[in-house]
């Protein structure tokens, strides 16, 4: 398959997840081939046809809560011809407001198929929460916190209280308390450093050492970039795409060690 194909399946297979974990199941229904075979997430259970796909989907996403994704990374593992395969894993975190909270790590597998020119899902598997471990009675999800779950909820309530906050000020001399876990990342900026937040950035008066001190929590990807790993949405070839889309360059030589750090968050092996 040409690489525009591959780049598009990717695109695709994106965006078929982030409306899946959004309880919308009609836009992956809208890809597949009419004899789709859809991989339940329960043990030996499978079935072929959109019909009977659309059936499972509409029963047991009744169970489920809208989710969001983070930490994606998705690798072609074969493209032949006209048949493409994608595995993947990423964190789905319950979204606030939901009825239960969960944070794990969730897995999938797709095939595409160039049917008639168009991309068209040949096979389908996508893993969610209410399958990791042992429910309680009348529950969907289980009813432990694992430690990563732990580490995210412990690291949110610090961020409500003043004593884990951070004074940095900003070039004019504004001081500002800033929550750890809401920096994105740190990039250096001449002998200064810029710092990325949630809900913002500001130029700082830290040169890029002292602030990446300040918050030992972020990751050095870059000679001029330090990241939060629980901020990362996705890893591509080159760089890494943080939440709300800023990208940071990823050199050749760290990115197995990006990763393996980003694969031992995700399976929650990090203090």
């Amino acid at each position: 398959m040409r690489k525009e194909l591959e780049e598009k399946a990717l695109w695709l297979t994106r965006e078929l997840l982030r409306r899946f974990w959004q309880l919308d199941i009609e836009y992956a229904l809208s890809l597949c081939a009419n004899n789709v075979m859809w991989v339940a997430p329960e043990q030996n259970r499978y079935m072929r046809g959109i019909d009977a796909m659309r059936a499972d989907l509409e029963e047991n996403l009744k169970e489920l809560v809208p989710c969001r994704q983070s930490q994606q990374e998705y690798t072609v593992v074969q493209n032949c011809g006209r048949a493409l395969s994608i595995i993947g894993r990423y964190i789905v975190t319950t979204d606030a407001g939901a009825s239960v909270f969960a944070r794990v790590q969730q897995r999938m597998q797709i095939i595409w198929e160039l049917i008639d020119g168009e991309l068209r899902i040949r096979s389908l598997y996508i893993s969610h929460p209410r399958n990791e471990l042992p429910v309680a009675s009348g529950e969907s999800f289980c009813n432990v916190i694992g430690r990563a779950a732990k580490r995210y909820l412990d690291d949110r309530t610090a961020d409500k209280t003043d004593q884990h906050r951070v004074e940095i000020y900003d070039r004019e001399g504004t001081m500002h308390l800033v929550a750890p876990m809401d920096v994105t990342l740190v990039e250096a900026v001449g002998k200064r450093s810029r710092l990325s937040l949630a809900y913002g950035s500001f130029e700082t008066r830290a040169s890029f050492g002292e602030a990446v001190a300040v918050f030992p929590h972020l990751m050095k990807v870059h000679r001029s970039y330090a990241v939060n790993p629980e901020r990362i949405h996705a890893v591509d070839q080159t760089s890494i795409i943080m939440e709300g889309n800023e990208r940071v360059p990823l050199p050749k030589a760290r990115r197995a060690e990006v990763m393996q750090r980003i694969r031992a968050l995700a399976d929650g092996e990090l203090d």
